[in-house]
């Protein structure tokens, strides 16, 4: 017999909230969009509630997807709480809370643009291995009452091979 079993991506952890709050998306419903991504088995998923303040201002980030090879966290990015986590994989997405009164709209939103926008953002990525970091982050923005994409990118150039030989062969005749 057959098992046509779903891979669900690992929950690293996740955070208790207000009864105000929602978490807006579930493990399943992601790993069932993301199931095609060559680095399906290396992702992280955080359930993460920072209480940030000026997130709950009218400017709400719900979900984003991480690449980070050697990177310390960037304290200019928005959500300064979120780089007191644990260390981080590889490949990481957040989810975190939003007020319930906005969970149905951002739950739709995500799974008609996050979630397919994700997915081709990781297929973009599936050789990265330069170190730094990239994101690609969602928000809702109360005051324009938008849903907003941000993409960070802090990768390192990609060296040339010749460039890699001349120092390795620096560092043999020191």
């Amino acid at each position: 017999m057959e098992t046509n079993e779903q891979f669900i991506i690992p929950t690293a952890s996740k955070a208790k909230i207000s009864h105000k709050l929602s978490y807006p998306v579930g493990a399943e419903l992601i790993s069932i969009a993301l199931a095609s991504v060559p680095q399906l088995a290396g992702i992280r998923l955080h359930f993460y509630s920072g209480i940030d303040h000026r997130l709950r201002w009218g400017h709400y980030e719900f979900l984003r997807v991480e690449y980070r090879n050697n990177e310390r966290p960037l304290e200019e990015y928005p959500i300064l709480s979120l780089y007191g986590r644990p260390a981080q994989y590889r490949w990481e997405i957040v989810v975190q809370p939003v007020p319930r009164t906005l969970r149905h709209r951002i739950r739709e939103y995500i799974q008609e643009s996050a979630l397919p926008g994700m997915d081709e953002w990781l297929m973009q990525r599936k050789a990265l291995a330069q170190r730094g970091g990239d994101i690609l982050a969602f928000f809702y923005d109360e005051e324009a009452d938008d849903l907003v994409v941000r993409h960070l990118t802090r990768l390192e150039p990609l060296r040339s091979e010749k460039g890699a030989a001349n120092k390795a062969a620096w560092l043999e005749k020191s």
